[in-house]
């Protein structure tokens, strides 16, 4: 099987402040939940402006001449059918399916922000709650949202695949995942067959999962991992070398581990690169050097496990200049990335 080489397409139907700042601008919102109740009024109009602009038909094009084959695209469980303040973007998602079709691209669903918020980020659509694994009705209605997304979509040429659930809190016992993904296969393989995959998320603790998949039977799975080096307190205060190291050391080592017992993919990974290590160039030329020899080592680490996402295709223009390292898009046309695949 060929290496998956794709891109997420986040911030377009699960927002993130980060990504989009100023949609936000001048509301005192954190995630897309409250970010819409504060737009009253103006909120449909506001969010189908977004979702029609952010990304276009020419966007897939382009994605597609670079040479990827698969986008990872996040959707929250209104996605389909929503309820206050949210509101549904299925005809954006069908949309990308008719895209992704007239340029040959392949669609992995990933069930990004689930009822009840599975691990309090924006990105789950509700910033500072995380009550996904609290009540078992939030759990019930992920399966069946999961069950509706395959019965929407399982006629589609382009979709490959489900993630059941992106990024999972670590402080949700491993036993509430395990029970949440067999069931989450099993609705999936009710309707899709085996040359679909079914993706499971490692709820930040990549090495735990042996035991899981030796005692469970599953047919075309991955496990999936996100892997940045910008966010710890070890990742803040390392040089560029020690990046280096670990991207190419450490990381292969890991998944040449894991992958002895089950595929695996990095489902997010980006060019972000801490201050400390940043401040080392001496001018521009210096600069792209140390981004490209972090982008040389990450994609040669990632090239040895299963597949790997991008984290993200693109920003909107007012982040760029905050978040250099997170469009792909723009780390291409940069250079600090291969000029296509």
């Amino acid at each position: 099987m060929s290496t998956i080489r794709g891109l997420n397409l986040g911030g377009w139907l699960v927002l993130e402040k980060w990504m989009t700042p100023s949609l936000y601008q001048g509301y005192d919102a954190e995630d897309e939940f409250h970010l819409l109740q504060k737009w009253g009024k103006e909120a449909e109009q506001k969010l189908e402006n977004h979702r029609n602009n952010f990304l276009k038909e020419e966007d897939f094009k382009w994605i597609k001449e670079y040479g990827i084959d698969t986008l990872r695209i996040p959707v929250g469980h209104w996605v389909l059918k929503a309820k206050a303040p949210y509101f549904s973007a299925k005809k954006h998602l069908d949309n990308a399916f008719k895209w992704a079709e007239k340029y040959d691209l392949k669609i992995l669903l990933d069930v990004h922000a689930a009822p009840g918020c599975q691990n309090g980020f924006d990105n789950g659509g509700l910033s500072g709650v995380c009550e996904w694994h609290l009540y078992q009705d939030n759990i019930d209605k992920t399966i069946l949202f999961i069950n509706d997304l395959c019965e929407n979509y399982k006629a589609q040429k382009s979709l490959v695949g489900i993630q059941l659930l992106n990024e999972p809190s670590v402080e949700i016992e491993l036993k509430i995942l395990h029970d949440f993904y067999v069931r989450g296969y099993q609705t999936v393989r009710k309707h899709l067959k085996n040359d679909k995959y079914v993706v499971f998320h490692d709820g930040f603790r990549f090495d735990e999962w042996e035991d899981f998949f030796k005692n469970n039977v599953f047919e075309n799975v991955y496990l999936d991992t996100h892997m940045y080096q910008v966010f710890s307190w070890q990742d803040q205060h390392s040089t560029v070398a020690e990046i280096i190291e670990k991207v190419s050391m450490q990381r292969t080592k890991e998944l040449n581990e894991v992958k002895q017992y089950v595929d695996v993919i990095v489902g997010e990974w980006s060019l972000g690169i801490p201050d400390r290590a940043l401040s080392e160039a001496s001018d521009s030329f210096h600069l792209e050097t140390i981004y490209r020899a972090v982008g040389n080592s990450l994609l040669t680490s990632y090239e040895n496990c299963s597949g790997w996402f991008f984290w993200n295709y693109k920003l909107a223009e007012d982040s760029l200049h905050l978040d250099r390292g997170w469009s792909f898009r723009r780390c291409v046309e940069m250079g600090y990335l291969p000029p296509k695949i």
